[in-house]
């Protein structure tokens, strides 16, 4: 009996050692790729290291847009014991939805999100409550000018870092490098032991951008554009600052603004940058363009007398009318008082298919190219397109649609004798420490008028401010040159509208060498909607305050580094 208890005791425990050898020999043959796997997961975590988001600077390197460092709160649900009154609190601080907060820490995860980027002033009273189970990290936020500035050539990002709109999505890619890696070594509680330095990548931070953007011009402009919107009761208004020789935007607006770190309140129509992504028929302005056509081909000369029929013209199955009633009228006469009628007559000189090529030579129809995201080409149809009566309407600006920028570019033909520049916004892209990556520079699209034919509109448009449409817009510092225009808003239902109206002025200053092309243009002014009263004084202070500091802070050498004297 004794010996049989013996056999039973020995064979159980060769079982028993048989049992382990087979547990041992599936855990480290059968199931060694499964549990090797789990433990350096356990012992190893790679963490994402986000790159610093490049800077954007104006042309003088004052910054636009930079990065700091906020506080982000975060969990591990595991050592939270009190969640409904970690989620009380939490909520009240953070002024967050509680029982959203309640469901994040009854996860099972070990991680997760209670909100990112808060100010300093919730990470201090969250520091005094001293929850148990939530922590901090450093995020980097976007920041940008606190008046504003630049809102809709700036754009902006999301939480993370992606740009959304402007700039920043335009030249995300430049703007948001590349993350790194960093390896951890943890124990079996998972803290942190050992930074692996040698397995480690560190981020690549993204490059800056250097913009053609002028600050202080840019703040007058946004100033002046703000005053007019208000004093006319303007629903939207833009303006464009651009020089003439370069193609570089100094200055480009729209009103109403936003504010960039608060976007999510804003309306998709107030991000639009109006300048180049919304068109409207341009009116009298476009007068500019047909005169200078029919002055390049030489159908009319600056003396050339025209009957403008009193002021109502049948014509193409239409009444043609002008806003005075006039008689002779010598086609610098025409222009200078804006005539629809002698325009028209001009028009028909040349022909439907020559007016359509220099128009489609000054740019429209066509995007200008700008490194701006969101940019229109404007309507520009050809002429086997047209009705009987569009001979009558295109050369007077109705029947065609444009943005404000193409007719900065086209109005630049004329200041700088002829050429069509590509208009650009952003100067260079630099490094850290300030080595250049890319640069660009102006660029000359094609030529379109001769320089006699510019030098003839510029004597023309000076008139135009010093007696004719637009007086309000002549300085007493400068000669100014310019244009009116009045146009009526296109119902999208069919037709114009007929009490609303696009309030415009196209102009330049000064008349010899100018420095700057400068459109203005409120959308439905009211009561007084004439583009010579709303757009034409916001031109000239625009024009009076932004030539006066370039002529005051000019600096050769630095104007040599960026290109500025280049003419």
């Amino acid at each position: 009996m004794f010996r049989n208890r013996q056999y039973l005791i020995f064979f159980f425990f060769i079982f028993l050692f048989l049992c382990l050898l087979s547990r041992l020999f599936f855990l480290q043959v059968v199931s060694f790729e499964r549990f090797s796997d789990m433990a350096a997961n356990q012992h190893n975590r790679v963490l994402k290291i986000e790159p610093r988001r490049g800077t954007i600077f104006d042309r003088f390197l004052e910054p636009l847009a930079i990065n700091l460092e906020v506080p982000s709160v975060y969990s591990d649900p595991r050592f939270v014991k009190d969640k409904e009154e970690a989620a009380r609190k939490l909520a009240d601080i953070l002024a967050l939805d509680r029982q959203d907060l309640v469901e994040k820490l009854n996860r099972k995860n070990a991680f997760v999100w209670i909100k990112r980027k808060i100010s300093r002033k919730e990470a201090e009273a969250l520091e005094k409550e001293a929850i148990k189970g939530v922590f901090f990290t450093d995020e980097s936020k976007r920041n940008y000018s606190s008046d504003g500035l630049a809102s809709h050539v700036l754009g902006f990002v999301n939480i993370d870092n992606k740009g959304l709109e402007g700039l920043e999505l335009f030249y995300d890619r430049e703007l948001k490098g590349e993350p790194g890696w960093r390896h951890l070594v943890r124990d079996a509680r998972r803290r942190t032991v050992l930074y692996d330095r040698e397995e480690s990548v560190p981020p690549k931070n993204g490059l800056n951008l250097v913009l053609t953007i002028d600050s202080v011009i840019q703040y007058i402009t946004e100033q002046e554009l703000k005053n007019m919107a208000e004093k006319h009761n303007a629903s939207g208004a833009c303006a464009v600052v651009m020089e003439p020789y370069s193609g570089r935007i100094l200055a480009m607006a729209s009103y109403p603004d936003y504010d960039l770190d608060d976007y999510s309140v804003t309306p998709k129509e107030v991000m639009k940058n109006s300048c180049l992504s919304s068109i409207f028929e341009p009116g009298s302005v476009f007068k500019v363009v047909t005169a200078g056509a029919v002055l390049n081909e030489g159908t009319v000369t600056m003396d050339e007398v025209f009957d403008c029929e009193n002021g109502e013209w049948n014509v193409a199955g239409r009444v043609l009318h002008d806003y005075h009633a006039y008689g002779d009228l010598s086609f610098r006469e025409v222009i200078v008082n804006s005539s629809n009628i002698g325009t028209v007559k001009a028009a028909m000189k040349l022909g439907e298919e020559r007016l359509y090529d220099y128009i489609d030579l000054f740019g429209f129809g066509e995007e200008t190219g700008i490194d701006l995201p969101g940019e229109v080409a404007g309507i520009n149809r050809h002429p086997r397109t047209w009705s009987r009566s569009d001979i009558t309407t295109i050369p007077i600006g109705q029947g065609i649609a444009v943005t404000p920028l193409q007719m900065a570019s086209a109005l630049s033909v004329i200041a700088n004798g002829g050429r069509l520049m590509r208009p650009y916004i952003v100067d260079r892209i630099i490094t850290l420490d300030g080595n250049v990556h890319r640069s660009f520079g102006p660029s000359v699209v094609r030529e379109v008028l001769s320089e006699e034919t510019c030098s003839k509109m510029k004597d023309m448009l000076r008139a135009v401010v010093k007696e004719g449409t637009g007086r309000r817009a002549d300085s007493r510092l400068y000669e100014t040159c310019g244009k009116t225009g009045t146009a009526q808003m296109v119902d999208p239902k069919g037709g114009y509208y007929p009490d609303k109206y696009y309030a415009t002025f196209i102009g330049f200053a000064p008349k010899e060498d100018p420095e700057v092309v400068i459109v203005v243009s409120a959308k439905d002014p009211h009561p007084v909607y004439f583009g010579g009263s709303v757009a034409g004084p916001a031109f000239r202070k625009i024009a009076e305050r932004s030539v006066q500091y370039l002529e005051s802070n000019r600096q050769p050498d630095v104007d040599a580094e960026i290109g500025l004297t280049g003419r």
